[in-house]
């Protein structure tokens, strides 16, 4: 016995000179029919591994003065559960069982996030994983059978805090009903506390929920506008159901915009203060602008929101032919005067236009993800494919070495991805994301020597002039990127014929304007709302009463806290957040070390924008501020340092110096790395770079959204 408590007393020495600070505490009762609630009579001590914020530095938690609990970590899923060495008379027991009286609730172990008890945990993995009630009235049916377990409820609707009553709460909107979460509600939940003004960005969009039947949602959309994060959290202000849309726009915006008024007009009281509301943007595509704004939707004739111009009817399709001579811009004043009766589809204006200090003309944005990647670039690569004239076509053997191509590249796209290159003959299924990502990245690489010298031009004044309007740190070549997309306007019907130039088409000379309001167009666009959308269908888990079923979901989640939320995000989500201080996960002792750089090591970094793995050639590259681009092989953490190391591009030089050099975008042809390696403090480095290798040359592209600063 003298030897087994020495040998344990040995091994906790030994972690006592790992772990340093304590983390959190947790106390068990000696008799389970205690176990009633979060306080515990018996101290114990919780010991695990998050993710390490390094401007406070992380410090793995001291163990406890009581040998009876050796800590060992496990990761389940999004959760981080802790496996327990129990000891009852003296004796140790194996980690992987604990007996029935030490069970333990599952902490959450960011910062500043509290534990949980079993119930609250029960309850968001339930919410996490949207398991039906059924369910979970099965599993607290079985829990309850241990009398530890007896505190918890019967039923599933009071686990997770469902409303009783909704139906009341519903209104009708013909030909179907609206419920209004409000505005204010999401506010306060969201907005950070220290906010001095809540800009916020507002989308509506239609939902079909079913392929069967006409059933569809409109969402009211909005979320706080925060120049930290890149993963703004958006929430629902009201929501439609019907099997058809809203007859009249105005009777479904009526309780948005009656709370809307009065947060413009008063602001919100918030933390004691009284803070400044203001709408920033409406994002919407073309249908759900016309609808909102009562105006003629994409295939009318003066259906451009910014200007006059009045399409011509071609080859059986409203075209808008360029013209040198711009036509007159609309304002806010001849839209509620009604100037343009052929604008307008009736006699009424939208009661968005009564919304103080609001100019319903230039808070409408052109979003680029409809106009630009559903609409001009997957026009671009179908007219190459099959429908446009045979000059522009491709040959079909060139279309299978294109797809080649682009499942070659695969191996170079980075996590900052969220899809992969697909096949060419996948276009109609392809996503906004993939024309976006084949239009800033793939194909000014691909397309080379694939497409006539004609056409090839062209789509890279497309590819540039994209790139400037979705770069932060390029303002200064919006003139230029204004003058490039002029000339793909008017030089589109001169390759592709005149039928062509469609709504889209001419919408790309208006998109400068919307970067000289909104700033990069990823700040006024629809990505956001359309994955939000994804998570509003998939609150539906049954055919009957669909509205009801989401109101009751929404109000579950919004029982838990916003801790508890981000605690079970998944961590790809997790990683979209703006990190203000560095992050760095995974620690290792592999090196590679510099003579001059040395400290603790690890394999992963999040900083702002930033997301750098060793792992692998895809997420390793960066650039400096003196434009060098390393490939890093280590990120190491000295006296409250980070510093990246590894080697070095040599020679690098422009990719192209027609229409631009390509040097002024970042981007370049990269030559041999260099055989020695060097140390980079984390201040030096601006963004993360992609670095592809195609046809024999190595090319480095800079992934726009990763501006450090």
């Amino acid at each position: 016995m003298k030897s087994s408590r020495t040998k344990r007393r040995k091994i906790k020495n030994e972690i006592d000179v790992l772990l340093e600070e304590p983390k959190l505490s947790y106390n068990l009762p000696d008799d389970p029919s205690q176990f009633k609630d979060t306080t515990f009579s018996k101290s114990c001590k919780l010991h695990t591994q998050p993710s390490i914020n390094l401007l406070k530095p992380y410090q793995l938690a001291e163990n406890s003065k009581d040998e009876s609990i050796v800590p060992t970590n496990i990761i389940y899923n999004d959760f981080t559960t802790s496996v327990f060495n129990c000891q009852d008379n003296n004796n140790v027991s194996s980690p992987t069982h604990c007996p029935s009286n030490k069970i333990l609730s599952s902490p959450i172990n960011d910062q500043g996030i509290h534990s949980q008890d079993i119930r609250s945990f029960l309850g968001s993995w339930a919410i996490q994983f949207n398991v039906p009630h059924n369910a979970i009235n099965a599993l607290l049916k079985g829990l309850k059978n241990h009398s530890c377990f007896n505190y918890l409820p019967k039923d599933s609707r009071t686990l997770l805090s469902t409303p009783k009553q909704i139906s009341n709460q519903i209104r009708c909107v013909h030909p179907g009903s609206y419920y209004h979460f409000g505005l204010t509600a999401g506010i306060l939940r969201y907005a950070s506390p220290n906010s001095e003004e809540i800009k916020l960005a507002i989308g509506i969009d239609g939902l079909p929920i079913s392929k069967s039947s006409g059933g569809q949602f409109w969402p009211i959309m909005a979320y706080i506008i925060d120049s930290r994060s890149v993963f703004s959290t958006v929430f629902p202000v009201g929501l439609y159901y019907g099997n058809l849309k809203p007859s009249d726009s105005n009777d479904y915006l009526h309780d948005f915009v009656n709370e809307a008024r009065e947060l413009l007009t008063s602001g919100i009281d918030f933390n004691g203060f009284n803070v400044k509301v203001s709408i920033n943007v409406f994002c919407c595509d073309s249908p759900a602008k016309a609808f909102i704004l009562k105006i003629k939707s994409h295939s009318g004739f003066s259906s451009c929101s910014k200007c006059y111009i009045e399409g011509e009817y071609k080859n059986n399709r409203v075209c808008f032919p360029y013209s040198s001579v711009k036509s007159t811009e609309r304002t806010h004043q001849s839209y509620i005067t009604m100037s343009d009766e052929d604008h307008h589809i009736n006699n009424h204006v939208s009661i968005l236009s009564e919304l103080p200090n609001t100019d319903i003309v230039s808070i409408f944005s052109l979003d680029y993800m409809h106009l630009v990647c559903l609409g001009v670039m997957k026009k671009l690569l179908i007219l190459w494919m099959s429908k446009g004239p045979l000059s522009v076509r491709i040959r079909a053997a060139a279309i299978h070495e294109l797809s080649k191509y682009l499942l070659n590249l695969n191996q170079y796209i980075p996590s900052d991805f969220v899809r992969k290159a697909r096949e060419l003959s996948d276009v109609s299924r392809w996503k906004a994301t993939e024309f976006r990502s084949f239009l800033l990245y793939f194909g000014p690489i691909v397309l080379k020597n694939i497409l006539n010298e004609k056409c090839y031009v062209h789509f890279m004044a497309l590819s540039i002039s994209m790139t400037i309007l979705l770069s932060p740190d390029r303002r200064e070549l919006l003139e230029y990127a204004n003058k490039l997309l002029d000339y793909f306007v008017k030089q589109f019907e001169i390759i592709y014929g005149v039928e062509f130039s469609s709504h889209n088409v001419h919408g790309l000379i208006h998109l400068c304007d919307a970067y000289q309001k909104f700033g990069p167009l990823d700040n006024c666009c629809a990505f956001k709302f359309e994955n939000y959308m994804k998570e509003l269908k998939s609150l539906i888990r049954k055919h009957e009463k669909p509205l009801e079923q989401v109101i009751n979901r929404y109000s579950e989640r919004n029982a838990l806290t916003i801790e508890e939320i981000f605690n079970n995000t998944s961590n790809k989500n997790k990683n979209l957040y703006y990190t203000e201080n560095p992050i760095l996960e995974q620690e290792h002792n592999d090196g590679p070390l510099n003579e001059n750089c040395t400290g603790s090591q690890y394999k992963r970094l999040f900083f702002k924008t930033l997301k750098i793995k060793i792992k692998g050639n895809a997420d390793c590259f960066a650039l400096t501020n003196n434009e060098i681009i390393i490939k890093c092989l280590n990120i190491i953490y000295d006296k409250g340092e980070v510093y990246l190391i590894g080697k070095y591009f040599k020679t690098i030089s422009s990719l192209y110096n027609d229409p631009i050099n390509s040097s002024m975008l970042n981007i370049y042809q990269v030559g041999k790395m260099s055989d020695t390696i060097k140390c980079w403090h984390i201040s030096k480095i601006i963004k993360k770079m992609m670095v592809i290798e195609h046809n024999n040359q190595k090319i480095a592209m800079p992934i726009i959204h990763s501006n450090k600063d």
